[in-house]
């Protein structure tokens, strides 16, 4: 009887790998970073990521799946919305069954797709009809596509944004090779989220910043903006921090002086430290259900918030966005391409006077929060600082300002 470890197996199994290893050295790098910085992008916008396949690329699209929604957390960043269009079963048969299998996934898409998005199609020949439908319909949507494939690419290499091409005929291989670049992609976002710290920025439309918002914006006409610390200024400062919705109280009168400023017609955005998630005391998710609802509660009452930017690193983490620095604003500034020279800085505490006066605004100081406390601080280092009493009063000297033209 033949040994089943003897030179047979062995050389084939070392011909399988050399042919492996070979493919993975001659990968498309560059589109497989772009693929990277797509999936980085949709993160901070808060877009889904839709995947799918049939067969084992079903099975390595429902591992992408796991590893987005989990694998990739960073701590201080949003997580991925990574759905499998493979892997509800009632839905993809009933759709297979009522129309046909080459609309198994369009039909889905129709439900959840938003212009914004990111699509993943995974298919080894790049010819699977179901794929391809979804890829062709992504596209009329406004998503971003991403096909990884093998061979020669297939149609679906010529149809999407992004197309990734495992340079391999065999069906096994090419599989191998999608299922170590799903994982090399997870670690490289996951990677990259933990070494930069970045900021937060949601806008008024419920999405995040990212570097595609200010692309978008830089067509735009550079404008001035009114920068309002949140706790302290907005809503009462609290000992233990404010953690959830129901401890955010907000102050007399802050309402109404938003309203005046939506009157303006100038863009108001709210930059805030939120140390407590670095800290562990709330969660990052925590903070953003917070901050969405400031901004319904804004809107409600006849205001409007442009975008809440914050930190949510420690301070001896050192970032650059956390005040008294002003990468805070200048990120903010850079994401909806902002003046902030010609810009206000509205805050409580010193380190806000001094992160608008570094990043070039007119910095106004509160008494409301702990301004009265910073109050001979900020009159000692900066005697030029105005000093008002709250939000209402600031709004009504920048509001003068801007009338007597000293915007």
């Amino acid at each position: 009887m033949a040994d089943s470890t003897g030179t047979g197996f062995e050389e084939y199994l070392h011909g399988y790998v050399r042919c492996v290893s070979g493919t993975l050295a001659a990968l498309p790098w560059a589109d497989i970073a772009r693929a990277m910085e797509a999936l980085h992008d949709a993160r901070l916008r808060r877009a889904s990521v839709f995947l799918c396949g049939n067969g084992g690329s079903a099975a390595t699209a429902s591992h992408f799946v796991n590893d987005l929604n989990k694998g990739a957390n960073a701590a201080g960043l949003p997580r991925f919305r990574a759905i499998g269009l493979t892997d509800n079963v009632p839905l993809l048969t009933a759709w297979s069954n009522d129309t046909e299998y080459a609309n198994a996934f369009v039909e889905p898409l129709r439900n959840l797709a938003r212009p914004g998005d990111v699509w993943i199609g995974i298919s080894g020949s790049g010819n699977s009809p179901n794929v391809v439908n979804a890829a062709r319909f992504a596209r009329q949507m406004g998503l971003t596509t991403i096909g990884l494939v093998g061979g020669q690419g297939g149609q679906l290499a010529g149809l999407v944004d992004v197309p990734v091409v495992v340079g391999n005929a065999c069906m096994e291989q090419i599989e191998d090779v999608h299922m170590v670049l799903e994982h090399a992609i997870v670690s490289g976002l996951r990677d990259r989220g933990e070494r930069e710290l970045v900021p937060s920025l949601i806008l008024a439309d419920g999405s995040g910043a990212s570097p595609q918002t200010a692309r978008l914006n830089a067509t735009l006409p550079r404008r001035p903006a009114i920068f309002l610390d949140r706790d302290g200024v907005i809503n009462a400062n609290r000992a233990d921090y404010v953690k959830s919705w129901e401890e955010l109280t907000l102050l007399p009168g802050a309402l109404e002086a938003l309203q005046k400023l939506a009157r303006l017609g100038w863009p108001v955005v709210v930059v805030t430290n939120q140390a407590i998630i670095a800290r562990e005391l709330v969660t990052f998710e925590a903070v953003e259900n917070m901050n969405r609802r400031l901004m319904a509660l804004v809107a409600a009452h006849g205001g409007r918030l442009e975008g809440i930017a914050w930190c949510p690193h420690r301070p001896e983490q050192d970032c650059p966005c956390r005040k008294p620095k002003p990468g805070l604003l200048q990120y903010a500034a850079e994401m909806l391409n902002l003046d902030l020279t010609r810009s206000y800085l509205v805050g409580d505490a010193e380190s806000d006077i001094a992160a608008g006066l570094a990043a070039g605004c007119k910095p106004m100081l509160v008494l409301t929060g702990r301004g009265n406390a910073h109050c001979a601080g900020v009159n000692g280092r900066w005697a030029d600082c105005r000093v008002v009493a709250d939000l209402a009063a600031a709004v009504d000297g920048i509001l003068a300002d801007i009338q007597a033209g000293g915007e």
